[in-house]
């Protein structure tokens, strides 16, 4: 029987470390070495008992979750969830947290007691276990400055005046990665971008801001009725499939699709690339990077079925090797790669 995950709390609300503790020891296969009241604490406590976890609360006194996080990362590399009320952080934090190296992050009540905490117990446990198996040595180097226009690429004159399309995936440990990839990408790009990242809605704009401010592909959050662009990256709102459509040969448009979770999860990469795969069929490339869980299979299926690409990210550089490894094994990949090497591979199929 495998060892039981080593979990710390740190939190200054007594009430939360108490009923974090209860919820999350109730499962078998999770064990609270300890808790902290603040970031000194939760320092001390991560290199006395080598956590396998550490739930971090975001904002606290004497040092913040931040200033702890980095202080963790740097001394006692630890895989690190962020936990934050929503009702009362900015949007910008946990975002920060993640490229600081926290591999995950979790909204919780509001309010003095947070009473509404038990209803998250399942989430929280199962967060827990996945995260469990991130790779410490992808979450070190996901803190690594982007090199932006250093090594932008550039592809070579393209005559083709079709659009083509580039669909990307992602769930844990997503957001630095797509930032890497967007850093290296022309500003100019000669496709149209569509994203899937596994977020909640409050940080939707906030993503969306950040992957525009690496002065790779323009980046917007996608609303009901744009007209795809040329040169454009598109992120899909937390809470919506994002869908697109064909007017005409020319034409093709973006649909919110507010039906239920795919997969577990809303926005879906299967809904997104399967559209895709319909609109543009062997001129669209799909991209699978770090994340759990089986979101995106059955897409990329439909990618190749189309006569489009598939790329996935490889097992040494994904901070969670769930889904790249699932549409690996589904058969669909037509490339594995590093995350270094991603950029480079778009570029080609763009060039093809």
């Amino acid at each position: 029987m495998p060892e039981a995950v080593k979990v710390l709390i740190v939190d200054d609300s007594a009430y939360m470390r108490v009923a974090l503790k209860d919820m999350i020891s109730s499962d078998a296969n999770i064990t609270v070495v300890a808790t902290a009241k603040n970031g000194i604490e939760g320092i001390a406590q991560t290199k006395r008992f080598s956590p396998d976890v550490v739930l971090l609360d975001i904002q606290m006194p004497r040092m913040d979750g931040l200033a702890t996080l980095k202080r963790i990362m740097k001394e006692h590399p630890t895989r690190v969830v962020m936990l934050s009320a929503m009702d009362k952080v900015d949007a910008d934090l946990p975002l920060r947290a993640l490229e600081m190296g926290a591999v995950e992050f979790l909204s919780k009540p509001g309010g003095p007691i947070s009473v509404d905490i038990v209803k998250y117990r399942n989430h929280i446990i199962r967060t827990v276990l996945d995260v469990s198996g991130a790779k410490i040595e992808a979450l070190q180097r996901s803190r690594s400055p982007l090199r932006l226009d250093k090594e932008r690429l550039a592809p070579r004159e393209i005559r083709d005046d079709k659009l083509k399309a580039i669909v990307i995936a992602a769930s844990t440990g997503g957001p630095r990665a797509i930032e890497h990839v967007f850093s290296r990408l022309p500003r100019d790009i000669p496709a149209a971008i569509f994203v899937v990242q596994h977020l909640p809605a409050v940080f939707s704009e906030s993503f969306s801001r950040r992957l525009d401010a690496v002065k790779g592909p323009r980046t917007t959050l996608a609303d009901e009725g744009m007209t795809v662009e040329r040169g454009h990256a598109y992120v899909a709102p937390g809470g919506s499939h994002l869908v697109l459509r064909r007017r005409s040969p020319s034409l093709t448009f973006i649909a919110l699709d507010d039906s239920g979770p795919v997969q577990f999860v809303r926005p879906s990469a299967d809904v997104l690339f399967r559209s895709a795969a319909e609109c543009f069929r062997e001129r669209v490339m799909a991209v699978v990077l770090t994340g759990m869980g089986m979101d995106s299979v059955d897409g990329a299926l439909a990618v190749k079925a189309a006569g489009g690409k598939v790329l996935v990210q490889d097992e040494r550089t994904s901070v969670i090797f769930g889904m790249p490894k699932a549409v690996a094994d589904s058969g669909a990949a037509d490339v594995v790669a590093a995350l270094d090497d991603i950029p480079a591979q778009i570029v080609r199929f763009l060039e093809d």
